[in-house]
């Protein structure tokens, strides 16, 4: 019974103070980890989508209130398919050998699937980029609850409205504008894959909607609401670079707007469950947040329990004084690489100097004499 007893506590103070059974095999660490997860899959769910409306060519874009509210689209939507392509092969005869030749690229259609917000937000903009091309929702006698008697044989007692897809110009067809086609509502579709503060970007060019479903009311069903729609698209362009932390939204359109993203760092992580000096949940962090706990708040409370935790965090992390060494030299020499790379967590084609020069060595020598005393016992004095 003792010993189930201290099995208990020892399992739950593990779980108090953090524990290191959570760990990675030697060979996933080894494939994965190294040139900063270079070699580590993209996750599926880190992406986001910018859909560029040709404002520019089209003035009366300034008076749509889909527009005008909110133009942050890709917020809704929930999937999107990246590009594929499709080639027209020919086998040629060559004296009896056979030579295959290309003869065209073919851009397949994508799909992208959004949530039938509450706000009407998709609803909209589809609405806005059906009345742009096709002026049958357009019409005054359009009203709700009432269909309109206009057919081939009701002669038009109106004027001045069309029906069908309407391609001409929205200016006045005088002078330079002659012979002018209708400026695309989509000028780009932009899908950003996000993988280690970088991002890789695919720019749809020209995009035209081949195909716009709304989904279905069922009562059988329990789920969201969701429309969907397929795109042709002449081209793409392939981008990547690096994401910048303070402004993203500078690089990656509308990404990381303080009116949709929550920029404040999580609290899930306990300081002292990482065995780093200066990086996050390490050393400085935990005497930071012991400070904290120890400090009275408005109503004069202290969160002893909290400074405890934290610190028995830090004593579960660094068992010896020899692993608070290994760490010290690890997180200098990281910051050393890192500064040298340039970005951190960015993937470049050349690191300098290599582990083995003598900057590297001189650093661990340094770090060596600093915390010498550190892996040594103290000596205690003797008595008088």
């Amino acid at each position: 019974m003792a010993d189930v007893i201290k099995s208990l506590l020892t399992d739950v103070a593990k779980g108090f103070f953090g524990n290191d059974y959570l760990r990675d095999y030697t060979h996933a660490s080894k494939t994965f980890r190294p040139n900063n997860y270079a070699y580590a899959p993209k996750f599926k769910h880190l992406f986001h989508v910018y859909f560029d409306i040709n404002t520019d060519q089209i003035p009366a874009s300034k008076s749509w209130p889909t527009l005008a509210e909110d133009k942050n689209f890709g917020l809704a939507v929930k999937s999107v398919k990246l590009p594929s392509y499709s080639f027209d092969l020919h086998t040629m005869n060559q004296y009896n050998r056979k030579r295959i030749v290309q003869t065209k690229i073919k851009y397949d259609p994508i799909s992208i699937a959004f949530h039938d917000d509450n706000k009407d937000l998709i609803r909209k903009l589809w609405h806005t980029y059906y009345t742009y091309y096709y002026k049958d929702a357009a019409t005054p006698d359009m009203s709700p609850g009432i269909t309109s008697g206009r057919d081939i044989y009701d002669p038009v007692t109106t004027t001045g409205h069309d029906w069908g897809y309407i391609g001409e110009g929205t200016s006045p067809a005088t002078g330079n504008n002659i012979g002018s086609s209708k400026p695309s509502f989509f000028r780009t579709i932009n899908v950003y894959g996000f993988n280690q503060h970088n991002f890789s970007l695919y720019t749809y060019v020209n995009p035209i909607i081949e195909n716009f479903s709304h989904d279905t009311y069922n009562y059988a069903e329990n789920g969201t609401m969701e429309n969907t729609m397929s795109i042709q698209y002449e081209t793409v362009k392939y981008y990547s670079g690096a994401i910048n932390g303070r402004s993203p939204g500078e690089i990656v359109k509308q990404f990381g707007d303080v009116a949709h993203y929550d920029r404040t760092l999580s609290p899930i992580a306990m300081p002292g469950t990482n065995a780093s000096i200066l990086g996050p949940n390490g050393l400085l962090d935990t005497a930071s947040g012991i400070i904290d706990d120890l400090t009275p708040d408005e109503n004069g409370n202290i969160n002893i329990l909290g400074a405890i935790r934290s610190g028995g965090s830090l004593l579960n992390t660094f068992k010896n004084p020899k692993s608070l060494l290994n760490a010290a030299k690890s997180d200098a020499l990281g910051l050393a690489a890192d500064t040298i790379r340039g970005t951190p967590n960015r993937n470049t084609l050349f690191n300098f100097p290599a582990a083995s020069s003598s900057v590297v060595t001189q650093t661990n020598n340094a770090l060596g004499t600093l915390f010498r005393g550190v892996a040594t016992k103290p000596q205690v004095p003797p008595g008088p």
